[in-house]
């Protein structure tokens, strides 16, 4: 790491009492810190030519991250509908025979159904537990 050489530069009081508001925001330790991680930004932009392309990186995988996140929330959502779906669907085939209904061995077989196929729900399956039920 290079040696430290202090500098003397003028600067607007508003700049500076804005910077201490931000040293949280730039993980910078001092005012001094947080100038060195500025200029240092500064420079890399200027030597990729002020390019889109220095900043989309990190645009990029800040948006990754949040849709990878979205997309995990919403598959987990869509998973248990899917179950909720066929459980009902499984219900309706049953004719009202609700009164020897496992409720867990049918969140089971619902749940293994969904995962088998991709979420897609048939009403022929439905009948086949009715018929595995009652057998």
């Amino acid at each position: 790491m290079e040696n430290k050489k202090k500098y003397v530069y003028y600067m607007q009081p508003s700049m500076s009492d804005e910077m201490e508001l931000m040293l949280g925001e730039a993980n910078a330790t001092s005012k001094s810190d947080f100038i060195n991680i500025a200029v240092r930004f500064y420079l890399d932009y200027l030597h990729n030519k002020k390019s889109v392309d220095f900043i989309s990186p990190m645009l990029a995988r800040t948006i990754k991250s949040e849709v990878e996140s979205v997309e995990k929330n919403v598959s987990e959502m869509l998973y248990k509908l899917a179950v909720e779906q066929s459980k009902l669907t499984v219900a309706l085939a049953m004719d009202g025979e609700f009164e020897r209904f496992d409720y867990n061995k049918l969140n089971e077989y619902c749940a293994q159904t969904v995962a088998e196929n991709n979420g897609v729900i048939d009403f022929e399956e439905a009948n086949y537990y009715k018929e595995l039920y009652n057998g």
